[in-house]
């Protein structure tokens, strides 16, 4: 997949791929956000979104509701190495969802294309052209 990206005014960038187009924006200040999500914040909700989506076709095959079914995402730093994190992705089950698919579910949530690709370690290259 090609993205291009094209800078803005102020701090704001909007990504284009496909016909999709995603804006960002850094902070501004401490106290204060831009008026949109921050890079990295992008990559932070890219995660549990990915594990959402694989729940809900896990459950929708099963005929499962999804009504009160709610994915939840906390991530924290490693003291020693701030790019070093653990990511904890909750999945909050209704009262009426199955017992016997509880583990099921959450091998589907771990099978997010997300997680693999980071889990993989890729490889980043950065050119001028």
């Amino acid at each position: 997949m090609e993205i291009k990206v094209e800078l803005l005014e102020g701090q704001k960038l909007k990504a284009k791929f496909g016909k999709h187009e995603v804006i960002s924006d850094q902070n501004i200040s401490l106290d204060q956000l831009g008026d949109y999500p921050e890079p990295y914040d992008y990559f932070l909700v890219s995660m549990v979104l990915c594990a959402a989506f694989y729940v809900r076709q896990f459950c929708t095959s099963r005929d499962i509701p999804t009504e009160g079914l709610i994915l939840s995402q906390e991530n924290s730093r490693s003291e020693e190495d701030k790019y070093k994190q653990t990511f904890n992705i909750v999945v909050k089950l209704p009262d009426n969802f199955p017992q016997k698919y509880r583990k099921a579910v959450l091998a589907a949530a771990s099978s997010c294309t997300v997680k693999k690709v980071i889990q993989a370690l890729p490889e980043f290259e950065v050119s001028i052209s």
